[in-house]
């Protein structure tokens, strides 16, 4: 049987001034390995312009979470002038959490307004 996917999406989000980071907490409850994918949008211009996403540098990172552990994923939203988004492409489980934060510059500051946590990510596929 297949496992269903799902991307889930924070909508769009303004850009607060000292936000320089905008990160995905992943954390994997499961008693199997996790694959998610991220991506990360600029809206500034009205139209979807990808960012990359660290670690893979890419833009559109996909990583394997291993049971009973967490990774973060982020990109540089300091050039994003207005809006952006985050999607997360992930299997549909209660025990796959993920939730988006935006930070910023050191110390890593995460800021007012700039967090959506699973429960309002949007399902958009």
């Amino acid at each position: 049987m297949a496992t269903r996917r799902a991307v889930y999406s924070t909508g769009i989000l303004r850009r607060p001034p000292k936000t320089k980071f905008a990160l995905a907490d992943i954390v994997n409850l499961t008693a199997s390995t996790q694959r998610v994918t991220v991506q990360v949008f600029d809206w500034s211009n009205g139209t979807p312009v990808p960012l990359k996403v660290s670690p893979c540098g890419t833009r559109k990172c996909a990583v394997t979470i291993a049971p009973h552990r967490s990774v973060f994923l982020y990109a540089d939203v300091s050039k994003v002038q207005f809006k952006y988004e985050v999607r997360i492409a992930q299997n549909i489980d209660k025990r796959l959490i993920s939730n988006v934060t935006g930070f910023t510059n050191t110390p890593f500051t995460p800021q007012n307004g700039d967090t959506v946590l699973q429960n309002d990510l949007i399902r958009i596929r």
